[in-house]
């Protein structure tokens, strides 16, 4: 542990707050500080567009409900297990059935497809704020380090494996790759003239992101060609992004 250079970050926080007889994890409430933060930023570029805010209270408990059956499912897919688990959600699962159920209420009420696009600015920023937990759990941990980015959590219920060691952390990458995304598209928003364009940029960016991240984790399995299925998955999510990109927006720029 002595040996660990300067630069290590160092985190010795219990994974779970205890307040007399209540326990409360900060994996839990760091989710939902994440959403309720992606639901602002939400609400506010709803209202920069004059449209019904109303909306994204449904919209919110279907990016909830598609998010934790989602990431769940893809979960065991992957892993193998029983679906009822209280342990283990793949992002890319939960991201993409949100995504559908969101896509299909949006063009079911026939409302703007600004209301993806609100969706998808608040994504960023939620996701930066819900993984928070995971850096002070220690999950999503990749080989040991000694990065300037590499995470040490001291407190021996972490779920790293040896708490006098740094890891890569892959919650820390996500936090960073949210804000990176959040702070490079946010103070551009008004800037799209086409609807859509920001949904399918930041789920390119995500994909794009995601694909390096996973060289430094170890929580996925391998799947083909040295590269895991949430490598795969991003790769297939990117093509989606440019393909739905083209198809709604890329035509129109060209025959306009």
């Amino acid at each position: 542990m002595n040996d660990l250079p300067l630069q290590i970050i160092t985190i010795g926080i219990d994974p779970e707050i205890h307040t007399g007889p209540v326990t409360v994890a900060w994996h839990g409430l760091t989710i939902g500080l994440g959403f309720l933060a992606g639901g602002l930023v939400a609400g506010r570029y709803v209202q920069e567009m004059k449209l019904e805010t109303d909306r994204l209270y449904v919209i919110g408990i279907l990016a909830i409900g598609g998010g934790i059956v989602g990431s769940r499912v893809f979960y065991v897919i992957e892993h193998g297990g029983p679906i009822l688990g209280t342990l283990g959600f793949t992002f890319a699962g939960g991201l993409i059935l949100a995504g559908l159920l969101v896509a299909a209420y949006v063009r079911r009420a026939s409302l703007s497809g600004i209301y993806l696009d609100a969706v998808a600015l608040a994504l960023p920023l939620g996701v930066a704020v819900g993984r928070i937990g995971d850096v002070i759990n220690g999950e999503h941990f990749g080989p040991q380090s000694n990065f300037f980015l590499a995470v040490r959590n001291s407190h021996p219920d972490a779920l790293t494996p040896d708490m006098n060691l740094a890891y890569q952390n892959g919650g820390l990458y996500e936090v960073l790759l949210g804000l990176l995304i959040f702070s490079l598209v946010w103070p551009l928003r008004h800037r799209f003239r086409h609807t859509g364009s920001i949904a399918w940029l930041v789920l390119a960016a995500y994909a794009t992101g995601r694909f390096f991240e996973f060289f430094v984790r170890s929580d996925s399995p391998s799947l083909a060609l040295g590269l895991d299925n949430a490598q795969w998955t991003s790769v297939v999510l990117l093509v989606v992004a440019i393909v739905g990109w083209w198809v709604t927006v890329g035509r129109k720029l060209r025959s306009g």
